[in-house]
């Protein structure tokens, strides 16, 4: 079995382990509530056992240290808010005997653990974490920018499609044979005798720029002659049309093909039924 499926194995079970934990806590913190409701014995205790929890969990988390700055905030809150719920509740259950406080202490129990439950603020918390990091807004003009030497970049997100990563990765990469290009269709053509490859400006409003045959040859490991760019009818500079196959012979139309096409088009219902040749030079140049 490959490396890669004993890690990913590995991590499917630490994650299946850690969802029982916060399970069986999000049980146990229901029954103790529960309890609490008629019996103070172990009232105490669960409050020290959740405030331990909860702030080791919190402070011993790699995943919620590692957060950025101006998450951690919003981390902490959702990890310790079932933790605060819960010790509130077990204190009022302390202080508050009375058949009224025990109907609402045993509301927010039900509450809490269902709560609880369905949302798993643990999970959550990391989730947030994991977020991307927030962007920073600097305040800079545009000759500091200049003074630094600052480049800005346009970012081109990777299609998931093998070709047009391909494309993107080799061919319309910083100083490519196509770059600021990508890949919007492939079809096969021609009887699958050729590929078309239609291909757009990345930048809207910027035409596709000339690629050049022999580097594009090398590039892609296939003889020049079987490499070819057009311009696709109908629209503008801004796409092309990338073909890639041995091109069509080309050879003279027999006359009955023309006229079956002339017939159809413009001379409805007339039948070829004679071919003649006929020398009109000296007609044309007396």
């Amino acid at each position: 079995m490959p490396l890669r499926t004993y890690i990913q194995t590995t991590r499917r079970a630490g994650s299946a382990a850690i969802s029982g934990v916060g399970r069986l806590a999000t049980i146990a913190g229901g029954g103790a509530m529960t309890a609490g409701l008629f019996t103070d014995a172990g009232t105490l205790p669960a409050i020290l056992t959740t405030i331990a929890a909860g702030l080791g969990g919190a402070f011993l988390s790699p995943r919620l240290q590692l957060a950025h700055p101006m998450k951690k905030p919003i981390v902490f809150t959702v990890y310790l808010a079932p933790h605060s719920v819960l010790v509130s509740n077990l204190v009022t259950e302390l202080v508050w005997d009375a058949t009224e406080g025990r109907l609402v202490q045993g509301g927010v129990a039900v509450l809490w653990t269902a709560g609880v439950w369905w949302l798993r603020p643990g999970r959550l918390a990391k989730r947030v974490a994991k977020w991307p990091e927030p962007v920073i807004e600097t305040d800079g003009t545009e000759a500091d920018q200049d003074a630094a030497g600052a480049e800005l970049e346009v970012a081109i997100e990777i299609p998931d499609d093998p070709a047009g990563r391909w494309w993107a990765l080799n061919a319309a990469k910083k100083d490519g044979v196509a770059e600021g290009t990508r890949v919007i269709a492939v079809r096969a053509i021609e009887d699958r005798r050729r590929v078309a490859v239609a291909l757009a400006a990345i930048e809207k409003g910027e035409p596709v720029p000339d690629i050049k045959i022999r580097r594009l040859s090398a590039l892609m490991n296939v003889p020049e002659e079987l490499l070819e760019v057009e311009a696709i009818p109908g629209h503008g500079a801004g796409v092309a049309m990338l073909l890639i196959g041995p091109k069509p012979e080309a050879g003279p139309t027999p006359d009955v093909d023309v006229w079956t096409e002339i017939g159809r088009s413009a001379l409805p219902g007339v039948t070829l039924t004679e071919i003649n040749e006929y020398d009109m030079s000296k007609e044309v140049n007396p």
